[in-house]
């Protein structure tokens, strides 16, 4: 018989097979594929194909199997794995064989050899409600076990068998069975399936024809299957949807900057410089222990940055989550006047906030063509225009009341709690966002406690510990299908 090796597999020619049995062969050319006739039944084999189809003449059913290699095609011809095959020979024709110096040795019309194996192969037939598992054993089996868990996994437990693992886990998954693992141990074979979702039930029979067991696949009913169907697609869609507004980037903003150095205290401090001291140590805190979160920085440096450039590099980092950092300052210096305030972006409610928006906001002037890029934020439009911002109020609520705790808990500085103000730097982030003036540098005991590096590196494990507590809280309401985009 004609034999070929390829890749370390030896190949032999079957329509010399089925001469050499007497059996006759039918060919086509077009199908690339070969079918060897038995008086009852005929087998077809396909070129660069690992499924081999049974044809009963009496029953007119049509079985599929599997085996772990394809069939190879040269010169016309048709060549089998000879490993890979002998088992479903042995079953399908009464006939084994293996390979000795480049000839394909049979036996035939003789009781074959003990097999190497009991669990040679195995084969998915798929159905039209389900999937029927063909388990090929060697020899009779008692004592085997199954159990269908509720995620999808199938467990079929032989004991006293020994399995052709590396021939089983190289079987290509099909229909309802998504992934097959065979593991072998001392007393036992486990062959392990990981199923559709649709199947409902298994059942695992012993073939009354042999000692093949059969594990029979029951799914859902065609039009079960369909609504099945659209609401695992409905699922994996509102997956993604939550995936996609996961807490994944924070965007740290450093008030002023550069030729702006905002607020400046009673003996000189910049409010440019403790702002950016706090985002770069609270980007620390972030980038070390929340791997999941990405940091973008508006500015790392003493730079200046416009205001609605600051929204903008938060928009374009599809940023989650904006805070601003700041100072405060009354227009007299040497005060009394001193604590931490959380702001919502919303019409100022007081004289107060009023008064400390217009000192933020007027670092506009500073930027070219302001008019034409701020007139839009006039009082009478200004409620217009935030309320782009309404989608992403309930989140900035949220993330300002736990700053504002946080802050309390961690900090000596008092606690003037949450506030809304109309600050032109929340504008234009299109997410959750709010601004944290620090304290008062007009008040000179506050500004002298506001110089010091280790109360930045306090500001920030507080403000830290309010985004790990956020991003805990808000990630478990996008599970829960509730979100923060509704208001």
């Amino acid at each position: 018989m004609r034999s070929v090796r390829q890749s370390g597999i030896d190949y032999g020619a079957l329509a010399d097979l089925a001469k050499a049995l007497g059996f006759a062969t039918k060919e086509n050319l077009q199908a690339r594929s070969l079918s060897v006739q038995l008086p009852a039944r005929h087998i077809t084999f396909f070129a660069q194909n690992t499924f081999v189809i049974l044809n009963d003449k009496t029953t007119q059913k049509a079985t599929t199997f599997q085996i772990p290699s394809p069939l190879l095609s040269r010169d016309s011809t048709l060549y089998f794995p000879v490993a890979a095959c002998a088992p479903l020979f042995d079953r399908l024709l009464g006939v084994s064989g293996a390979f000795v110096k480049g000839t394909l040795v049979l036996t035939v019309g003789k009781k074959p050899a003990a097999a190497a194996f009991d669990i040679p192969l195995l084969t998915l037939e798929p159905k039209a409600n389900g999937m029927l598992i063909r388990i090929a054993v060697a020899k009779p089996i008692t004592g085997y076990e199954s159990l269908l868990q509720k995620d999808g996994w199938l467990y079929v437990t032989i004991p006293k068998a020994k399995a052709d693992v590396a021939a089983l886990n190289k079987i290509r998954p099909v229909g309802a069975v998504k992934k097959i693992v065979a593991i072998q141990s001392a007393t036992s074979v486990q062959l392990t399936f990981k199923l559709d979702g649709a199947i409902t039930s298994s059942e695992v029979i012993k073939d009354e024809a042999s000692n093949d067991l059969l594990v029979m696949l029951r799914g859902l009913s065609d039009e079960t299957l369909a609504e099945y169907e659209r609401r695992k697609r409905a699922t994996e869609q509102l997956s993604r949807e939550r995936k996609k507004h996961l807490l994944d980037v924070v965007v740290l903003d450093a008030g002023h900057g550069g030729k702006d150095p905002g607020t400046i205290g009673v003996t000189g401090t910049k409010e440019k410089t403790i702002a950016l001291s706090v985002v770069l140590k609270l980007g620390k805190l972030i980038e070390k222990n929340l791997k999941d979160v990405n940091v973008v920085y508006t500015r790392d440096d003493d730079t200046f940055v416009e205001l609605y450039r600051r929204g903008q590099i938060a928009n374009e980092a599809d940023g989650k989550l904006f805070i601003s950092i700041h100072c405060n300052s009354t227009p007299r210096k040497g005060t009394a006047q001193r604590g931490f305030e959380v702001y919502l972006l919303r019409p100022g409610r007081t004289d107060e906030a009023i008064e400390i928006a217009e000192r933020e906001n007027s670092v506009i002037e500073l930027e070219e063509s302001f008019e034409q890029r701020y007139k839009k934020l006039t009082d009478e439009n200004f409620i217009l225009v935030t309320m782009a911002q309404t989608a992403h109020m309930r989140g900035s609520e949220m993330f300002a009341e736990i700053a504002a705790k946080e802050m309390d808990k961690h900090l000596i500085t008092p606690s003037k709690g949450v506030r809304q103000a109309g600050f032109y730097v929340l504008v234009g982030s299109a997410m959750p966002n709010v601004l944290i003036e620090t304290g008062y540098l007009s008040n000179r005991e506050e500004e002298k406690y506001l110089k010091l590096d280790s109360t930045h590196q306090k500001y920030a494990e507080a403000i830290f510990n309010a985004i790990k507590r956020y991003k805990m809280e808000y990630e478990k309401l996008l599970l829960e299908g509730e979100g923060l985009g509704k208001n």
